[in-house]
Order: C-alpha cells, then structure tokens, then sequence
C-alpha cells in the first residue's frame, strides 16, 4: 500500500468501480448486509415509515428498505451523480420507488424534518473530521420521537491522536486485513480489484475523501452529537490479529439520546 496514488484504479465517481470494490470485498458485504437486515428488524416495528439513506452511493444499503412493506416513503441523498444516476436505474419501477435528491449530507434541505430510520452505511467516514459532529447533530435533529438510525461503519484500530505516522499504521493495518480476507474468498483476485481496495487506504493517507477513525472518536462524536447507541456488533473480522483489536466493521443503533426506549 505504498504505491503512489497517481498509479492506482480510481472508483470516486465511476460507480461500476465502486461496485466492484464493494462487492469484492467479504468484509464490506457483511457489514452491508448486517445494516440492511437490522433496518428490517426496525421497520418491522414501524408503521407507513418515512426512510432516508444519507450518503446513500448506488444503494447498496437500501434494497431491503425498498421493498418493506411498512416503508411509506424512502430518500437517498448523495453528494455523487454518477452514483445517484446508477441508483436510480437499479430501483427504476419498484412498487415505492425512492427519491434521489444530489447534495451535501449536513446542509441538503429534505423534504420531511423528522424521519423514523435513517441508514447510514459508510455515510460518517465520508464526512471530514471536523464535520463529523455537525452531521451526527443533523441526524439527532431528524430523527422522530421514535426515530432509529443504523449506522455502518469501518472502524480503524486504535492510534495515537494528532500522529499522521500512527494513523497511516491503523489504516495500513485495516487494509491489510481487508485484502487478506477477500484473497481469502476469492484466491484469483484481480490485480485490478486489488488496486481499487488499495486506492480506498491511499485516500485515507492522503486525508481526502476518506476519513476513518477509531472506536473512542466515534463514540466521543455520538455523545457530544446526543445520540444514544441502542445496540452494537462488530460484524467483522471473525479473527486474525485486528479482531484482537477495536478495529473492524460495525452496525449500531442510535436514538435520540433524549427519547424514550
């Protein structure tokens, strides 16, 4: 992971190589599909549920709020158009066919102010670091009295604050095992493939686009943001050397810190 990023496949706004990447990767899917099979369990609860996937990409998080049958209505919004554009064909003719709306995840208006599920899978690392709070208070303040969000996220492993050298051995570290497992499930990976995951990490060296953090920081953020974790797992690694850390993937549950369970 020390190629220079110029020499590596790129996937920012091609949203056939963001595919590839995602579906590429065993970690990612679990993580997505843990996402999509709790936001199942909380519709199940709901009754005509107003959805909105933030940071939505081609939507790969929202194919089972699509086709739930208490979902009344389902937003995705993204800062990406090629991405929304490739969503739209994918769920173009579906019985609740969502909206796409193209823009920024803190300051886009929506068209409702409360909604009851809010997905964000790999929505957090994408917001920089010092946004991260601002978003997590919009969400706080979208959600409805009964509102639940799920939140999907990549999690580095611990390092040292304020220490480049020590965060660039946690993303290194992260990719690592990432690549390990996916030439795990598929020995013939192509070098191709591999250069896509690559270029993932290279954004986070390079503190743009991607903006992964550790455990304690997303903790510290939902605190201070007022939103309470209802529920958590770490849905990745099943072991090797991070799993021995607080690194991994996870899917939690949020509330509004100030509403009732």
């Amino acid at each position: 992971m020390s190629v220079g990023a110029g020499q590596l496949p790129d996937y920012r706004e091609d949203p056939d190589a963001y595919e590839i990447e995602e579906r590429s990767r065993p970690d990612e899917m679990a993580m997505i599909g843990a996402a999509s099979d709790t936001s199942v369990q909380c519709l199940n609860s709901m009754k005509d549920a107003k959805v909105l996937d933030i940071c939505c990409g081609t939507g790969l998080s929202m194919a089972k709020m699509v086709g739930h049958p208490n979902t009344q209505c389902l937003v995705g919004v993204d800062i990406c158009k090629t991405y929304l554009d490739y969503a739209r064909k994918v769920y173009a003719g579906e019985s609740i066919e969502p909206t796409f709306i193209l823009g920024d995840a803190i300051t886009t208006p929506l068209p409702f102010e409360r909604w009851d599920l809010i997905m964000m899978a790999s929505a957090y690392h994408h917001i920089e670091d010092a946004r991260k709070v601002s978003f997590l208070k919009r969400i706080r303040s979208l959600l409805g009295p009964d509102g639940r969000g799920i939140i999907a996220e990549n999690i580095l492993p611990d390092y040292i604050p304020n220490d480049y050298d020590d965060y660039c051995r946690a993303v290194r570290f992260f990719y690592r095992e990432v690549l390990t497992t996916a030439r795990a499930e598929n020995p013939n990976i192509s070098d191709h493939v591999v250069g896509l995951i690559e270029r993932v990490a290279q954004y986070g060296f390079d503190g743009c686009y991607e903006y992964k953090v550790c455990l304690p920081v997303l903790l510290g953020h939902l605190e201070e943001a007022g939103l309470r974790i209802i529920s958590s797992k770490r849905v990745w690694p099943e072991g090797g050397t991070l799993a021995q850390t607080t690194g991994g993937n996870y899917v939690f549950v949020v509330s509004n810190a100030n509403a009732s369970l």
